[in-house]
């Protein structure tokens, strides 16, 4: 399902709002890749994907199951979870999907949501995100 975020305390979440960040052997064009996956349900990853207009932005973060990843229906191959993430000049992250077509897809929540969208262009404050150790 489409991921999103939540206000409750971590220990209410029973551990789903925890990822953890694992680098990619490679890079593409010098930057390096990461998967997002979930620490409670390790079989999920973190992916963009077109929500088909059906949402308020094309795109959206989603749960993808890594093990029915490139199945037949999956026209959108490897790159939608393959993500990647670059620090902002506050100090946080902005996290993102480099598309078949060479745009990046930006993950950000906009205002009045809780849920997680993508986006082209830099989302500002929205796409800002926190690592915690």
């Amino acid at each position: 399902g489409q991921m999103k975020t939540t206000r409750a305390s971590s220990w209410m979440n029973m551990g789903q709002d925890k990822f953890n960040i694992y680098q990619l052997p490679g890079s593409d064009f010098g930057h390096s890749l990461y998967f997002l996956s979930s620490a409670k349900w390790e079989k999920y990853v973190v992916g963009m994907k077109a929500t088909v207009a059906t949402a308020f932005s094309p795109f959206a973060a989603y749960a993808v199951n890594l093990h029915r990843k490139g199945g037949i229906l999956d026209l959108w191959g490897t790159s939608n979870i393959m993500l990647r993430i670059c620090e902002t000049p506050s100090g946080n992250v902005q996290i993102g999907a480099k598309m078949a077509d060479a745009n990046t897809i930006w993950a950000y929540v906009h205002h009045g949501s809780w849920y997680v969208y993508g986006s082209i262009s830099s989302p500002g404050w929205g796409g800002e995100w926190t690592l915690q150790p």
